[in-house]
């Protein structure tokens, strides 16, 4: 199962759907004010707590899952993470796969656009001079490898997202999950640290918004020495949409992640942009 981030939606794994779909199922929501959900405006209140409580609710009512894996990115791996906090321990996925994420805000890079949407003098009117097709051309041109424009269909599916229900009136709403992340990003990750599912993080290393550092600190600080078998892998070729820009490298770790086998620290293959296992820490895992 895959978790979107802000400000974008479940399209943004269609590349790696078509490399696992043979392979797997493959679970996909959109929250409230993203993709072709509703995008109900203020005073609904979005919160990363209430859509962790809808994923739970997805997994364990709507789905039912059973052995599976969980891959967030964005915004979407501290929904992730959340979750794994109110799952039940027969509910827990087997492994979780986390992408490329401001889940340490000290050491990340908020744009101008995300902090003008972010403070309340300005977020409304950010947004009312934003049209879709602006917000999809920029970051096509920002956080994709290579850049990409509105003729590149990925990133044209990206405007219709955000035109669809009004999307971009609510970002100024939708990206307040960004108070909640600084007020309790460490006890989140402080959990994550004492949970025993196996954890890996991949990130694309051309992030200017989640740079290296993010990772590293992360890795080094809460996820080397966690229970279970954790890895830490980078993506040379990629950006902050890793799954748009290498979805067969990504696609090739979760392969090996599900697997469960021991591999050695290099490059996934012998391409010039195979991933990179960094580190892994080996340890006995969930039950089960």
């Amino acid at each position: 199962m895959c978790v979107h981030g802000f400000p974008t939606s479940s399209i943004d794994y269609f590349a790696l759907s078509r490399e696992l779909h043979s392979e797997f199922d493959i679970f996909l929501l959109d929250f409230p004010g993203y993709g072709l959900s509703e995008k109900p405006q203020a005073p609904f209140v979005y919160s990363l707590y209430d859509d962790a409580r809808l994923l739970v609710h997805a997994i364990t009512q709507v789905w039912k899952l059973g052995r599976y894996t969980m891959l967030t990115h964005d915004r979407g791996t501290s929904v992730g993470i959340i979750a794994l906090t109110m799952l039940a321990a027969g509910d827990l996925p087997a492994e979780v796969i986390l992408t490329n994420a401001n889940i340490y805000l000290p050491l990340s890079n908020l744009t101008v656009f995300q902090t003008a949407l972010l403070d309340p003098t300005t977020g409304r009117s950010t947004a009312s001079a934003t049209t879709p097709e602006m917000l999809a051309a920029g970051l096509g041109a920002s956080t994709f490898m290579p850049r990409r424009t509105l003729a590149d269909p990925e990133i044209a599916a990206l405007a219709k997202c955000f035109a669809h229900n009004h999307g971009i009136q609510v970002l100024p709403d939708a990206i307040q999950y960004l108070n909640e992340r600084a007020a309790d990003e460490t006890n989140w990750l402080e959990a994550l640290s004492r949970n025993e599912v196996n954890t890996s993080v991949v990130w694309g290393l051309h992030d200017n918004v989640a740079p290296l550092r993010v990772p590293n600190f992360i890795w080094a600080a809460y996820l080397k020495d966690k229970p279970g078998r954790n890895r830490y892998w980078i993506v040379p070729t990629a950006d902050h949409y890793l799954q748009c820009d290498a979805p067969h490298q990504l696609a090739q770790i979760v392969r090996l992640t599900v697997s469960g086998e021991q591999i050695p620290l290099q490059t996934l293959d012998a391409r010039p942009d195979g991933a990179v296992l960094v580190d892994q820490t080996a340890g006995s895992g969930p039950p089960g």
